[in-house]
Formats: C-alpha cells, sequence, structure tokens
C-alpha cells in the first residue's frame, strides 16, 4: 500500500514535535499529507518556514432558476398590475370612491368583486398618500372609522 512505510514513520516521528507546535489542525494535516505523498516541502518549492494552508475560496453562487431567468440571461420582472396597491389603484379608476366607503368596505369588494385577497395593512399606506395627494378625502363615520370617498 504505502512503499518505504518504515521510512515515512521514521520521519513523521521526527517531525512529530513540529507538527504538534502548530494550533492549527488543518496546518497539522497539510504537513502530515505532504509526508505521505512523499513530498519534501523544501523541494515543492516552498521554504521550510512557510507551510502550504489550506486555502478558503469564495463560495460560488448558484445559478438562479430558469424559471426566473430569460434567455438572454437577464432576470424577469414581476408583472405590474397584480398587488394589493395596482387593485386599490385599479377600484379608484372604477369610481368605487363615489360613495363614501371604509376600509373594510374596500376590503370586502375587492374580494368579492375583484377576488383578491388583500390586508388592509397592504392599502392603508397607498390610502394615506392619496388623502395627502387630494386624490380622495378622508371623514370619521359614526363608528369613529376613516371613510374615504373622492373629492
Amino acid at each position: 500500500m504505502l512503499k518505504d512505510f518504515e521510512a515515512i514513520k521514521a520521519q513523521l516521528a521526527e517531525l512529530a514535535d513540529v507538527i504538534n507546535k502548530f494550533k492549527s489542525e488543518a496546518v497539522q494535516l497539510r504537513i502530515v499529507e505532504l509526508v505521505l505523498q512523499g513530498k519534501n516541502v523544501e523541494s515543492g518549492g516552498e521554504s521550510s518556514n512557510e507551510v502550504a494552508t489550506p486555502k478558503k475560496g469564495k463560495k460560488k453562487r448558484k445559478p438562479a432558476s430558469s424559471s426566473t431567468n430569460t434567455a438572454d440571461g437577464k432576470k424577469k420582472r414581476a408583472s405590474g398590475g397584480t398587488g394589493a396597491i395596482a387593485t386599490l389603484v385599479k377600484v379608484y379608476g372604477e369610481g368605487f370612491f363615489s360613495k363614501p366607503r371604509t376600509i373594510s368596505d374596500i376590503l370586502a369588494h375587492c374580494e368579492t368583486n375583484l377576488a383578491r385577497r388583500i390586508k388592509a395593512n397592504e392599502i392603508s399606506g397607498k390610502l394615506g398618500r392619496m388623502v395627502r395627494t387630494g386624490e380622495l378625502k378622508r371623514t370619521k363615520n359614526t363608528d369613529n372609522q376613516y371613510e374615504y370617498t373622492r373629492p
């Protein structure tokens, strides 16, 4: 299996003190590997003071799945108009806010008529922006909830 097993054993016995002085097990293993391969550190192009340590390379990124990349390698963009804000803008464009509507009214309308289940926190920010820009007007009703209408 190993040629000159006794010679290698003698070399390792001589190097045992030097090998054990290294705190890194990786360095110790590298030295033992060099001895077992029959390489001499000095003749391997390295000085006797330098010991080759295993290099830690950068991890390679996994390529993105083919469903997210087009044929030319560019990423696909999500199709616009499918999210909660786009649904709110669509409802606004259809004239839904001609009457005062609460957030729960908006959510119910989107779920039943548009088959879009959205959450109140997904559209509350956009409703606030629409109020600030003057697209909508906000008032409190008798239940102390905000109602949104077109001005």
